[in-house]
């Protein structure tokens, strides 16, 4: 199976010492069918014997009430940490519960958690994302304004980030490299760390049929854009945003231009002229973020070099 790395980092390589994985740490479920817990150094956070997360064909998927994962990770205290995923919903018929539940986060130890990720049905077809900056109950989740479909891939990244007072952590997040919700940030006790990553299964009326591949966490910022409304400006910044002859062409006058890895790491800058190129023949196939300034709007676009 080819794998296409789509979420923050392509080169990112996990460094594992008893058991617990260094930053950034970047996982693709290249495993063989079966039960995910085992794998790499993935573990049971909570137990179910007869309902698992499994691996089927390199993606990882789950639903409904079940067991529990965690991947430990070096603990982070201060600054900010991101994981990123591709995220699909396959079915989400059955997930009622008004406040939605949440399916993965970060975890202070096996039960304080935050930087949770949350859906909530709105149709059969259809359904919102939400965050949480920790445990809480749906009822007090930032929710996105948009509305997700089932059977779409969508690129999320959340960021928790660790302030100086007890209880003014924030969380943010980013579909598509656009961000989605407002910031969250309530009243509470805050993370003292992030120590694990989990995935969690609830019950069948909050957790839908999900897929997830890609993973990567990390604490460097990802290259995502903070407003939605910059449509037409894109547009006229890369043309080919599927690279196949190892020329980047730009629609538009751009400044500062930059190619990263989607783990942040810099590897190529420029300024160019509309209809433009940049030769890109010494990176390594995969996705990257394209950042620059265009009529003195920052913008940023993924490309994918074949």
């Amino acid at each position: 199976m080819k794998k296409i790395f789509t979420v923050l980092g392509v080169v990112a390589i996990a460094g594992i010492a008893n058991a617990q994985a260094t930053l950034p740490y970047s996982e693709t479920f290249t495993y063989p069918d079966g039960d995910l817990n085992g794998q790499g150094n993935w573990a049971v956070q909570s137990a179910n014997a007869t309902d698992k997360i499994l691996v089927q064909s390199g993606v990882v998927k789950f639903d409904g009430a079940g067991e529990d994962l965690k991947q430990a990770i070096t603990p982070v205290s201060s600054g900010s940490v991101f994981y990123s995923m591709d995220l699909k919903i396959t079915n989400i018929t059955a997930a009622t519960l008004a406040d939605g539940g949440y399916f993965a986060g970060f975890g202070q130890n096996d039960t304080t958690f935050g930087g949770t990720i949350w859906t909530k049905k709105i149709t059969d077809t259809t359904y919102k994302l939400g965050i949480e900056v920790r445990t809480a109950a749906g009822a007090t989740t930032t929710w996105s304004t948009a509305d997700y479909n089932i059977n779409q891939t969508y690129q999320i990244t959340v960021g928790y980030t660790f302030n100086p007072s007890t209880s003014d952590d924030t969380v943010n997040l980013w579909v598509n490299n656009l961000l989605a919700t407002p910031i969250d940030t309530h009243t509470g006790t805050d993370l003292t760390s992030a120590s694990t990553f989990f995935l969690r299964q609830d019950s069948a009326t909050e957790t839908p049929f999900i897929e997830i591949d890609n993973l990567v966490i990390t604490t460097t910022p990802p290259a995502v854009l903070a407003v939605s409304d910059l449509n037409k400006t894109k547009s006229n910044f890369v043309k080919n945003t599927f690279v196949k002859n190892d020329e980047i062409t730009f629609g538009a006058d751009a400044k500062d231009v930059k190619v990263y890895t989607l783990t942040g790491q810099l590897v190529k800058t420029a300024s160019v002229k509309a209809n433009g190129t940049l030769n890109v023949a010494d990176l390594a196939e995969g996705h990257y973020i394209v950042t620059g300034t265009v009529n003195n709007q920052a913008v940023s676009q993924k490309i994918l070099k074949d």
